[in-house]
């Protein structure tokens, strides 16, 4: 999947759209583009990773695969607490039937989009 349309804004600017994310500091990250399938996203700004958050899972590319474990919970009703093994680099996530796409916005926005179905080993990265 192209990480294609997504919109940073206000909650009332894109209010409208079913896939968003809250940022930390009030924005807002949307998907604007189809929704033939499934789609959920999850946005964070790329800064340091809590102390205990690191210990655990590592700092590098930390955000990256807590944007992605994040669109696997919304998309299987699974807790990101059980996506463990994900965030610490375990299993590949196709393993979790979600195709995966991870994209860099300005201002340091790391966003994952994520639908159901995913196509093998690495898809979407």
């Amino acid at each position: 999947m192209h990480p294609g349309p997504l919109r940073v804004g206000t909650d009332a600017e894109l209010a409208g759209y079913r896939a968003r994310s809250h940022l930390h500091d009030g924005r807002v990250v949307a998907w604007t583009g189809s929704y033939d399938v499934p789609v959920a996203i999850d946005a964070e700004v790329e800064r340091t990773v809590p102390a205990a958050l690191a210990r655990r899972f590592g700092a590098d590319g930390f955000w990256e695969r807590w944007t992605r474990a994040e669109c696997v919970a919304k998309l299987t009703g699974r807790g990101v607490l059980d996506l463990v093994d994900l965030m610490a680099g375990g299993p590949d996530e196709c393993a979790t039937g979600v195709r995966l796409s991870t994209a860099r916005l300005p201002d340091g926005i790391v966003v994952s989009i994520g639908t159901p179905g995913a196509e093998g080993p690495g898809s979407g990265r």
